[in-house]
């Protein structure tokens, strides 16, 4: 179970053990003997491990220089080898000079002095930094291996206690400690202080700290001499407490495909090259001549290759149905051809006649979220298939605030929803900049133009490369009176604009999606002087202000509307008493270097579309341009139609959402639907597609892997090495895990196991 330090824990005896340095690495197998033609896995799975040539394998050209450091222990519950006592003995090797495998039938650890790893330039998972034994109870030894590390109380932030268990147990609790340590992963309690985890929250997430701060854990074990009931931790116990730092090291990223997330792409110039291709696969599916992994993999690096005009994308769960989506797509390809459309599949097959994001046609948009799409548990299984990328973010700024981690990922399911307008805002911007450079970085996409929705034009500025610094808008969001109390809050704007006293009683505040024309809605705001058109978009409006004045309008007009029940004055005519204000708070340092590529559009100025231009479309950015333009959108209605209307004549025609959930791409469909219904207007009824790369109930990873697959089908270019690479750990774990049967008996135990990395 997972405790909190309490006072008595804190205390120390005086005289300890020096603090040990013992580097911990997780090991793919606990045989890593290899007999096959080809490269040894564990150069693939673990290539600084392996170039370092401690560990003794047929293949390994280093093995008669080093295999005398290697010592092999076995921990399991006969004789005299239980894990303290082989934990000891492991010791007691390292500090003379040996490296150690120490393992149990299901679980290997290779340790060494943290010295010897550090100079083969090996990136441990761990470190063991204490250990300590004794009779006084749990909180004595804990407090006795913190002294021994050195290690402040409130630094660990994780702490766990186990009770009478067997060597074997007391091993896998240390081994899964030191993979949640490398993956940098906390898994949930069902019980978290009182509060029951729920079945649709995650069970796990990134593990996030303080900037800065690494991540300490401490394990204890306690073990009942007589007759002891196991819940008295007395001195009628024997404890041992070790404490565990993260190294350098991190298990390296879960492929993003796999045999349960198949993806196949077949490229060609012509509707029968494409038919042919499908042909050829399903052939090659069911003849079972090669691995379906090596396949998929084949088919990967052929297709990073391929220039053809257009690409199918297959996806699928399982062969049979990926035999299934092919056998359906054949069928679908003349159909989608002849009429020049797409067709997707539920599953995330996809396949357009109309290439939308080809270098040539520049179609690619990048649009960012406004306030309130975020949602509890977002993300949660993203860093294990990006670690590197996390990583990354982790060594820029504060991701943990970044991120809202703190009320995103409580286990209370009611605080996400209740977040302050500040709150919501940094973590819209911070879902959208770790989306972003994920698209970016990962996978080499880069957009031709890029708009938000309201707040995401700052989440824009921030995520593509212009602002040099924008992690410093988060403390400031989180307290300065713009968003604290200005337009949020106590609104002291609309009280000026208002001309309230300090003595008038509070504003009710709302604000209400409506399905109406603005038109309709412009109308009657003179009769309701604080009611206001905040946002036109597509079918629907949002109005704003006073909740009886909005109420009251509503009945007028005749329509339902649904309250959001959130406090916040963007877009209406009280925010201008801000403007000065936004412009300042927004006036950030600029890049050295700024995108040259990318056209940034905003919704400030659009009551003329057809002379509308990106902000930086004469070439020159600077922050006042920025900051104001920035301003000019906060502080006036906002009307996403116009903006997505703009960005069309400009020539955006491939729309993806940067950000948390999907809900611009659900609009901008609709705009687009409305505009072919009525035909008024032949740029703005052009070819458009929406692609969500997040969506709220759906698994994350299998969301971006539909996106890609869309993406690929509009042939944006990009890279699908992240994909190869995957396929090639999978690979090799397959190769070591049949080469020793006995290890694991199934595909999906190999595919499970960690693997490592070394952090840059």
């Amino acid at each position: 179970m997972n405790q909190t330090l309490n006072a008595s824990q804190q205390q120390a005896p005086q005289k300890v053990a020096m603090p040990l340095r013992i580097a911990l690495l997780v090991l793919p197998s606990t045989e890593l003997s290899f007999n096959g033609s080809s490269t040894h896995p564990l150069e693939v799975l673990q290539p600084e491990l392996y170039r370092s040539g401690l560990l003794s394998f047929e293949t390994n050209p280093f093995e008669t220089a080093t295999s005398n450091l290697l010592k092999k222990i076995k921990v399991d519950d006969f004789g005299d080898t239980s894990f303290e006592k082989q934990l000891h003995a492991t010791v007691d090797a390292i500090e003379n000079g040996q490296v150690v495998q120490l393992s149990t039938e299901q679980h290997s650890l290779l340790m060494m002095p943290a010295l010897k790893a550090a100079q083969m330039r090996i990136h441990p998972h761990a470190l063991l930094c204490a250990m300590q034994k004794g009779e006084s109870g749990i909180e004595q030894t804990l407090a006795g291996a913190l002294n021994q590390a050195k290690r402040d109380p409130a630094t660990v932030s994780k702490l766990v206690t186990q009770d009478n268990l067997t060597s074997e147990q007391q091993f896998a609790a240390v081994y899964q400690l030191i993979t949640e340590l490398a993956s940098r992963t906390t898994v949930r309690d069902e019980m978290n202080a009182g509060v029951e985890l729920g079945p649709k929250q995650a069970k796990s997430h990134y593990w996030f700290t303080p900037n800065h701060q690494a991540r300490v854990a401490a394990i204890s074990f306690s073990t009942s001499l007589g007759n002891t009931s196991t819940s008295n931790l007395s001195s009628d116990q024997s404890c041992t407490s070790y404490i565990l730092a993260q190294g350098t090291g991190f298990i390296a990223p879960k492929s993003i495909v796999n045999h349960q997330r198949l993806q196949f792409v077949l490229s060609a110039d012509t509707q029968a090259g494409l038919l042919a291709a499908l042909d050829g696969l399903n052939t090659q599916l069911t003849s079972n001549s090669q691995d379906l992994l090596t396949v998929m993999r084949n088919n990967l690096v052929a297709f990073e290759k391929s220039s053809a005009i257009y690409a199918i994308t297959l996806q699928a769960s399982s062969l049979p149905a990926l035999l299934q989506e092919l056998n359906v797509m054949a069928g679908m390809l003349p159909k989608v051809m002849s009429e020049k459309g797409q067709f997707k599949t539920p599953a995330g097959s996809y396949f357009t006649a109309e290439p939308l994001g080809t270098k040539q046609s520049s179609g690619l948009a990048f649009v960012y979220p406004g306030v309130g799409t975020v949602y509890g548990d977002m993300f949660s299984e993203l860093h294990r298939y990006f670690p590197s990328l996390y990583s990354k973010l982790e060594r820029e700024g504060d991701l943990k605030s970044m991120l809202q981690a703190d009320a995103i990922y409580n286990v209370d399911a009611k605080i996400p929803p209740a977040m302050p307008l500040g709150d919501l805002a940094i973590a819209g911007v911070g879902s959208s900049y770790l989306l972003t450079q994920l698209l970016v970085n990962e996978f080499n996409i880069t957009p031709n133009f890029a708009l938000g929705y309201s707040m995401g034009e700052a989440s824009m500025w921030a995520s593509l490369g212009v602002w040099s610094n924008p992690h410093t808008l988060i403390e400031k969001t989180q307290h300065d009176p713009l968003f604290t109390r200005a337009i949020s809050g106590p609104l002291t704007a609309v009280r000026k604009a208002w001309q309230l006293s300090h003595t008038d009683a509070d504003i009710v505040w709302n604000s209400f999606v409506v399905r109406a024309e603005a038109e309709s809605i412009e109308a009657l705001l003179p009769e309701f002087p604080h009611a206001y058109l905040a946002i036109i978009q597509g079918d629907t409006c949002v109005i704003a202000g006073c909740e009886t004045q909005c109420r009251a309008l509503l009945t007028q007009l005749g329509k339902r509307g649904i309250a959001a029940n959130r406090v916040t004055a963007m877009h209406t005519a009280p925010a201008m008493e801000e403007h000065a204000n936004v412009v300042e708070f927004y006036t950030q340092p600029l890049q050295t270097a700024l995108p040259t590529e990318i056209k940034f559009i905003s919704a400030a100025n659009l009551t003329d579309v057809d002379s509308h231009q990106a902000v930086n479309e004469s070439g020159f950015l600077d922050s006042q341009l920025i900051a104001t333009s920035i301003a000019d959108t906060f502080c006036n209605t906002l009307n996403f139609t116009a903006l997505i209307h703009s960005a069309q004549k400009q020539g955006a025609k491939l729309f993806v959402e940067l950000g948390a959930d999907r809900q611009n791409c659900t609009l901008i469909d609709k705009i687009v639907k409305l505009d072919h219904a009525s035909e008024t207007n032949t740029s703005a009824t052009a070819s458009v597609c929406t692609v969500p790369v997040n969506a709220k109930g759906g698994e994350d990873i299998t969301t971006l892997l539909k996106a890609l697959g869309q993406l690929i089908s509009h042939r944006v270019p990009l890279s699908v090495q992240p994909l190869i690479d995957g396929l090639n750990r999978e690979i090799a774990l397959q190769q070591l895990h049949d080469a020793n049967p006995r290890v694991a008996s199934n595909t999906e135990t190999h595919m499970s196991k960690p693997l490592l990395q070394g952090e840059v």
